[in-house]
């Protein structure tokens, strides 16, 4: 396949679009040339809508779409260079992998002999064995890879895609998550992966955005949304199930007391205006049945109230004076050995504290 080349810059400047029932809501974005950006957000948020209106299936009622500088708002998709994988793999089951490549590069008209580019993009995706049969015939992981191959046969400088890995098992997931990796690397081209998977999305994002009721309601590096959790909102879609109403105890230079119902936890940050809730996360809190040593961190006691198995994972809810929950990987669970009803001891740190909006 051809060489390495840069993905352009997108921005989505008040895009409002309403559609069958989804809205798009002044919707604005700005990606730099080459990121890999996740939307996150709940079914009927608009997200699929908004990737459909970049690619130019809908006009936008207004607002403006500009691609590398140029205002693409009014262009037709095969105008842009933009590549788009669909939930459903939309590939004519008829025809095999290599006849779907070809038939992609005859609608678009283009000169030339495309049988080396097309064998590249086959060999790229581990294709090769699949290449000249039917897709009908094809697993859920080999369309999404087929689907994957036809996006960027034409050298997109921006990749679409809409849920990539849904509804595929644990070793599909993994294999297709891995080539989406290897395309954005070798190509450079800008991403927009679509997904509702938290571990999916903190594990290939450059940046990250929030999606609700047709607008992105936050977005940032990885770092920052996470981090600092613009409402409660978007900190349960990031995973927090720890969120308790909070009243400012005491505040300090370098940190802030937060009364909790019967307890007062120590924060690095003193809440904002606004901010009445505090969010700790799971992944944030360390369990044991041995005392910890900390004069820093928030180290209290409790008792065990429910083990619920996740699979890979296992969540202990924990009652410290207000209940708290916990995630722990099944390996550090069992080397524990931590069974309902027992005492045990809870540490976090100040820094695990959030303040958050409602």
């Amino acid at each position: 396949m051809g060489g390495c080349f840069m993905g352009g810059s997108l921005s989505l400047r008040g895009v409002t679009k309403d559609f069958n029932g989804f809205k798009l809501d002044s919707v604005n974005l700005e990606l730099d040339p080459g990121e890999y950006f996740v939307l996150v957000g709940p079914t009927g948020s608009g997200k699929t809508l908004l990737l459909e209106t970049i690619n130019g299936f809908h006009t936008v009622d207004s607002g403006s779409i500009l691609f590398n500088g140029e205002d693409i708002t009014g262009l037709p998709p095969s105008k842009r260079s933009v590549g788009y994988v669909p939930q459903t793999p939309n590939l004519d089951p008829a025809l095999s992998l290599r006849e779907n490549l070809e038939y992609t590069i005859k609608l678009r008209k283009l000169p030339g002999d495309w049988s080396r580019e097309i064998q590249g993009v086959i060999e790229m995706m581990r294709l090769t064995a699949y290449a000249d049969r039917p897709t009908l015939n094809l697993s859920g992981g080999e369309k999404r890879k087929a689907a994957l191959a036809r996006a960027i046969i034409l050298r997109p400088q921006l990749l679409l895609l809409d849920e990539p890995l849904s509804s595929l098992d644990v070793t599909s997931k993994a294999s297709l998550l891995e080539e989406i990796g290897l395309i954005h690397r070798y190509l450079g081209c800008t991403v927009i992966h679509v997904t509702h998977d938290q571990q999916e999305a903190l594990g290939m994002a450059d940046k990250l955005g929030v999606m609700r009721r047709g607008t992105i309601v936050t977005s940032g590096s990885v770092e920052q949304v996470y981090e600092d959790p613009r409402d409660e909102y978007v900190a349960r879609f990031l995973g927090f199930q720890n969120i308790y109403d909070a009243e400012l105890s005491e505040a300090g230079r370098s940190a802030a007391k937060m009364r909790l119902g019967g307890i007062v936890v120590r924060a690095a940050k003193a809440p904002n205006e606004g901010q009445t809730r505090v969010g700790i996360h799971g992944d944030d809190i360390v369990i044991s049945k041995r005392t910890p040593v900390s004069t820093r961190d928030n180290v209290f006691k409790g008792v065990v109230q429910g083990v619920a198995n996740t699979g890979p994972s296992v969540n202990l809810t924990v009652d410290i004076g207000v209940r708290l929950v916990i995630d722990l990987s099944r390996r550090r669970f069992l080397e524990q050995g931590i069974s309902g009803g027992d005492s045990v001891w809870v540490q976090f740190t100040p820094e695990s504290v959030k303040q958050i909006s409602v």
